[in-house]
């Protein structure tokens, strides 16, 4: 039985294709790792309506308003909250605001020494609260809609758990 003969020179032609595109492949990944990029996050227009020590309050108004109940987003405390607002385009802030939702969007900013001692029960019962309360009064709503991402779906479960009437 004869054994069958590989086309090196086919083989060869292959090698020299993929060495060609992974060539092409380094360079483009350079050029885009080493220049500036024209990235324009979080441009959804926002207004801070509260401020409590490191944490503020974005109010995110709709071109018309088509419910009569606000939404709070609360984000984790580690990640940034921009990530709901990543570009025009790639908005889930501006997906919300076209569909005529306001948004409300928590940014515990950045912790510093001080903070060593703040808990959870601060955040949840202490900034979160008062936030709720701003809202409601606000809006003239007995509840709000929460709306918690990653970490911030934990303290919006603890809160609605805690206060079940408020939201």
């Amino acid at each position: 039985m004869k054994k069958p003969r590989i086309d090196v020179d086919l083989i060869l032609k292959k090698v020299a294709e993929d060495t060609e595109l992974t060539k092409e492949r380094v360079q483009k990944a350079s050029k885009i790792l080493t220049e500036n990029l024209d990235v324009d996050l979080a441009k959804t227009p926002y207004e801070i309506v509260y401020k409590e020590d490191r944490v503020t309050l974005k109010y995110y108004r709709p071109e018309k308003i088509k419910y009569n109940f606000p939404l709070l987003v609360v984000y984790a405390l580690i990640n940034r909250e921009t990530m709901l607002d990543l570009q025009p385009g790639r908005s889930v802030v501006q997906t919300f605001l076209d569909r005529g939702l306001e948004v409300y969007m928590i940014d515990w900013g950045y912790p510093t020494r001080k903070d060593r001692f703040v808990t959870i029960n601060d955040h949840v019962n202490g900034y979160m609260d008062n936030i709720i309360d701003f809202i409601r009064e606000k809006h003239n709503l007995p509840k709000i809609n929460l709306m918690g991402i990653c970490m911030g779906g934990a303290f919006s479960v603890m809160y609605s758990a805690l206060h079940p009437k408020k939201n």
